[in-house]
């Protein structure tokens, strides 16, 4: 039996791995619409699912989820690239229909990223 201690990803996979409510909780990285943080928890938005509540900060998941398309708009919000519908001047508008803010001072990295990921795809 595998066992978990820390969020973790294997290489060359699209899974991640929560240790959550004493066993670990799996699904691929496409199934993450958004992250977004409260206090020092951090709600993980998944499509078709309600919110999960994970005791970590953001800035951990954001460590481990930024090489897989994940953008850090705000100090609140690390969103799936994949899962964006519209970019509006001081937010990004998901495909359920959810918003994430866009910070002044992150708005160039935002748009800079978008790029990035849309001409890679």
């Amino acid at each position: 039996m595998e066992i978990i201690s820390t969020t973790s990803i294997k290489k060359n996979s699209r899974r991640i791995s929560f240790p959550y409510k004493g066993g670990i909780y799996r699904f691929n990285l496409d199934q993450i619409i958004r992250l977004e943080a409260e206090s020092n928890y951090t709600y993980i938005h998944l499509e078709n699912q309600r919110p999960i509540l994970m005791a970590k900060v953001l800035s951990e998941y954001e460590k481990i989820l930024e090489h897989y398309g994940f953008i850090r708009t705000h100090r609140s919000h690390l969103v799936n690239w994949q899962h964006i519908a519209d970019v509006r001047m001081h937010e990004v508008v998901m495909d359920d229909q959810s918003t994430a803010d866009i910070s002044r001072r992150k708005r160039k990295e935002v748009l800079n990223a978008l790029n990035h990921y849309s001409n890679a795809a």
